[in-house]
């Protein structure tokens, strides 16, 4: 099982360690944190390669731009924006531009080990799962989030331990705002394809390794295969095989830049016991084989 950064490995290894003295990452800040971004990126390392963290993050621009890669997809993150990057998805970063400004929201889901009705509705934002077109504007959430973000930053820098259940409080009420606005965004997708979206992208986060077929899934989920088609077709235009094939080379990628696998231990890491088959894979989605990517990236 390859390890995944927590929040306090990946400051450690993309921040400066002079931000230790600007007294920014407070007791606690492994399991929560807001901080506003023009207060920490000139302390950030970049590019970031392809990487993962157990805590979910949310940025909120309020001036500049933030570009950045999630998933499969580039994303531009605008003024009175902001993006959703669930724990356990791939991300990248390779520029940071010196005038953004918003807020850096972190948090794991030991944020709400205090609140039982917490633990139980984190299930229910599909945005905190990974591969979910989690960018939102004011207009869809239709709400001033920046009130909420001020006030988590206030109690984060006083006190976390004394405001767990104020924090909790905000956490919620942000998430359900959003939730919101996600829910209402393609209201011309019904219900029941969004619902069975939702529960195909958390098999597939789950089983990937090891599950590689349409059918697998779909009798998993117990429907057919081509109705499994039909709807992640009308729900996120791309077949099955598509997010089956993309996920594997994610990992890949992921494995490659973060470990020092080979390509043949890569492969089997993914459930692939055929290299070439392997390799054939990652060059029709990546323009090369994985042993160049390797090289690319200085990894051989």
């Amino acid at each position: 099982m390859i390890k995944e950064y927590s929040t306090s490995e990946f400051k450690e290894t993309y921040t400066d360690k002079s931000v230790d003295k600007a007294n920014l990452f407070l007791p606690g800040y492994e399991d929560f944190f807001c901080l506003r971004l023009e207060d920490i990126i000139s302390y950030a390392h970049v590019p970031v390669p392809p990487s993962k963290e157990k805590s979910h993050s949310i940025i909120y621009v309020t001036h500049g731009v933030y570009d950045f890669k999630k998933g499969n997809l580039r994303y531009r993150v605008m003024p009175n924006e902001l993006i959703v990057i669930p724990a356990g998805e791939v991300f990248s970063i390779d520029t940071i531009a010196d005038d953004l400004q918003g807020y850096s929201l972190h948090f794991s889901p030991n944020c709400f080990v205090d609140s039982t009705s917490a633990v139980a509705v984190l299930n229910n934002f599909e945005f905190l799962l990974p591969f979910t077109n989690s960018q939102f504007t004011l207009t869809s959430i239709k709400t001033d989030v920046c009130p909420i973000f001020e006030r988590l930053n206030q109690l984060y820098l006083e006190n976390i331990n004394d405001n767990k259940t104020l924090i909790t409080t905000y956490m919620l009420v942000l998430l359900y705002e959003l939730k919101r606005g996600y829910t209402n965004r393609d209201p011309f997708i019904s219900t029941r394809y969004q619902v069975l979206t939702h529960r195909f992208k958390q098999t597939l986060f789950q089983n990937f390794k090891n599950l590689h077929r349409t059918s697998e899934y779909a009798s998993l989920l117990g429907i057919t295969p081509n109705h499994l088609n039909k709807v992640l077709r009308n729900t996120t235009n791309k077949s099955p095989k598509q997010w089956i094939n993309e996920t594997i080379i994610l990992e890949a990628k992921y494995l490659l830049h973060q470990t020092d696998l080979n390509v043949s231990e890569v492969s089997r890491q993914l459930g692939i016991f055929d290299p070439s088959y392997f390799s054939r894979l990652f060059k029709q989605l990546e323009g090369v084989t994985p042993s160049i990517y390797q090289k690319m990236i200085g990894k051989s």
